[in-house]
């Protein structure tokens, strides 16, 4: 068992089923987000595609315009007669009243109305269905004449109270059929104009509902009865107001631009407070806008089906796979690269494809959405607690080695550390205890090691705080490097410099144990330097490995270490680290040197202290100390020994270098050609 819960590919396959299993399980709660998403589907196509509404159509509103101009709501029925009159010499194809007629009112008025109706071809009333699931028809002084009345509602979502769909058929509580009001309006259009002989009702099969012989529309799922409305802003169809067509001379103005010929009028409230306003993709429409939207989409052949949904439920399990299977991988890359392009291709992509290229409508965008984050969160929860144990042994192990943090990022890249050569930027620097071989002699093995321990551990949790990488101990002798696993930057030259300054303080501490079995106390010498290098490691295959930093720069900076015992300094670092760090340290400069075997010249200061320090008395001396340096170098030795002698008085140990130096050049003057360059003797 325990080597199956190894297997990358048995993990995947649990964690996978899990995860759909709970999907599964929650669809029910994500019933009222998925129809938000959907809702957003419909906002991007309608922005991209620009669905054009069907010339046919034409709404007329019951707006406030018309209240103002007529009467109040509800208007008398003689009126809606004279409306219908004044359509008559314009040959429309039918008119659809969005209002209901259940009731009767004035009988004089009815009986106007009635007769209206009759005279009119193809006028649509509508119906309504009650509580009981029987539909009322209008009022039965209206079942005279050449009309047909069918019922109105397009369905609501009850998660969200939205509209998204109508059913073409109901049978009602007695089991009579009765079509859609919007199916009837195209029966009549139809039948009026090119199919006399179509009659009603249609029939559903698995996947259609059958209009006529020759004309179909596809359900929004297999089995279902309803049908998607692909709806378009309102603004796209073509408004009039219901008081310009009731006026007669305003109907007559606006037939100069708008052609009424063969139109469907759709005559509806449209004003606030008629309470005939539904939630829709396009926020709140009117009842009118959402029967003028369901005839565009059956006129202009833009069905909205969704996707079969076992097939997208084999698709999110497959994509539950493959990213708790990517997300698994020990590589970064691949997580990083992987993840983006499973959101990429399955969040917006995909959904969007589908939308735009077939009018399939996605199920479940929320159960995709949250199969990802799922099979994120498990996926690394499960690598997190299989890889923990390992990791921490792992990582204790490195940390003795390089800096903890250094260790973390190894250990974040599962060791894949480029251990062959490379040619970086690195910061150096080299330490050793003064008089090591005399303060070894008075001490036993023993104690010998026990010093040892204590310095080098004290020494080396300076330089691995700083985050630097302690490349090799030679007994006394520290070689640290700053670089070798990170990107270089300035700040490495700071941290190095805080470092030195900061292995100074901790001898303090040191000394006040060992200084009495010494004699003396413990003093280190230190040289920092900056440049290229070569990384590698010097291996004997198979056999012995050891990582480290080798160059000319890497010689240059070991030989540079020994340049303090020449100036009696204790902090020296080359002129890029002090071009790098003067704005946080004191300086003094000290010479131009070339080593021994080296043409190169190099500038070398000594490191003194932070700039916030106060030491008044050591400014005075490296004032005068930079004073003298001044006539050393106009070839003023007389005047410079003056006053090195005196700082030298002052336990100045550079300035006693250059007494014995100006000595030299008063009995030896240098050429015309002298550069001021000291050239080393010793290696």
């Amino acid at each position: 068992m325990s080597k199956l819960l190894k297997n990358n590919n048995v993990i995947t396959i649990i964690i996978s089923c899990i995860i759909v299993f709970i999907l599964l399980w929650c669809s029910s709660f994500f019933r009222v987000l998925n129809k938000t998403i959907q809702n957003k589907y419909y906002e991007v196509k309608n922005n991209i595609v620009g669905l054009t509404a069907s010339p046919h159509i034409m709404i007329v509103e019951l707006d406030d315009k018309s209240f103002e101009s007529i009467w109040k709501f509800p208007f008398s029925r003689d009126i809606y007669a004279t409306f219908l009159k004044n359509l008559e010499p314009y040959d429309v194809a039918a008119i659809a009243f969005d209002i209901l007629f259940l009731d009767p009112s004035i009988p004089e008025n009815d009986k106007i109305f009635s007769q209206a109706v009759s005279s009119t071809p193809n006028v649509i009333l509508g119906s309504s269905i009650n509580n009981k699931w029987s539909i009322q028809t209008p009022f039965e002084g209206f079942k005279q004449g050449s009309y047909t009345t069918w019922y109105l509602p397009p369905n609501v979502e009850s998660s969200n109270n939205t509209v998204y769909s109508f059913t073409p058929q109901l049978t009602d509580i007695s089991g009579e059929i009765y079509e859609h009001f919007t199916i009837e309006i195209l029966r009549a259009f139809y039948k009026y104009y090119w199919y006399p002989d179509l009659n009603g009702p249609g029939i559903y099969t698995d996947t259609q509902y059958i209009f006529s012989d020759t004309i179909s529309y596809p359900l929004a799922s297999k089995w279902s009865k309803e049908l998607l409305i692909n709806f378009i802003p309102p603004e796209n169809f073509t408004r009039i107001s219901f008081s310009d067509v009731y006026d007669s001379s305003m109907l007559q103005t606006l037939s100069k631009s708008i052609s009424f010929r063969d139109a469907i009028i759709l005559i509806g409230p449209a004003a606030d407070g008629l309470k005939d306003e539904f939630f829709t993709p396009n926020w709140v429409e009117y009842g009118v806008n959402i029967h003028a939207n369901i005839l565009n989409t059956l006129l202009q052949e833009e069905y909205t089906m969704y996707f079969d949904r076992k097939l997208e439920w084999v698709l999110i399990f497959l994509l539950v796979i493959l990213s708790v299977y990517a997300n698994l991988s020990p590589s970064n890359k691949v997580l990083l690269i992987s993840n983006f392009l499973i959101v990429s291709v399955f969040w917006f992509i995909f959904p969007l494809s589908i939308l735009l290229g077939t009018n399939l409508i996605i199920n479940f965008p929320s159960e995709i959405i949250f199969s990802l984050l799922l099979a994120f969160t498990s996926a690394n929860i499960v690598k997190y607690l299989i890889e923990d144990t390992n990791k921490k042994k792992l990582n204790k192990a490195l940390s003795e080695y390089v800096w903890e943090s250094i260790a973390d990022e190894i250990l974040l890249e599962h060791g894949k550390v480029n251990l062959d050569w490379q040619e970086k930027n690195l910061v150096c620097l080299f330490s050793d205890i003064e008089g090591f071989t005399t303060m070894s002699e008075k001490l036993s093995p023993s104690e010998l090691v026990s010093f040892l321990r204590e310095y080098l551990s004290s020494m080396t949790g300076i330089i691995m705080d700083k985050r630097w990488h302690v490349d090799k101990f030679e007994w006394d002798a520290v070689m640290a490097l700053w670089g070798a696993f990170t990107e270089h930057s300035n700040a490495d030259y700071v941290s190095a410099c805080n470092a030195a300054l900061e292995q100074r303080e901790a001898l303090n501490a040191l000394n006040k144990k060992w200084s009495k079995k010494l004699g003396s106390s413990v003093k280190i010498r230190m040289w920092i330097h900056g440049w290229k290098a070569i990384i590698w490691n010097i291996w004997a295959i198979g056999r012995k490995m050891e990582f480290t930093a080798l160059g000319d720069n890497i010689n240059l900076a070991s030989r540079l270490e020994s340049v303090n015992k020449y100036y009696g300094t204790y902090i020296c670092v080359s002129e890029i680290v002090y071009i790098a760090t003067k704005g946080f340290f004191s300086f003094r400069y000290l010479d131009e040197i070339k080593v021994k075997w080296k043409d190169i010249p190099v500038k070398i200061y000594e490191l003194i202290w932070r700039l916030d320090a106060h030491w008044e008395k050591q400014k005075q001396i490296y004032n005068a100390f930079a004073w003298a340096m001044l006539h050393y170098k106009d070839r003023s030795f007389n005047d410079a020994k003056d006053i090195f002698e005196r700082l030298a008085q002052d336990w100045d140990a550079p300035s006693e270098t250059y007494t014995q130096r100006c000595e030299y050049y008063i009995q030896n003057p240098p050429g015309k050609d002298w550069d001021w360059i000291w050239r080393m003797m010793e290696k």
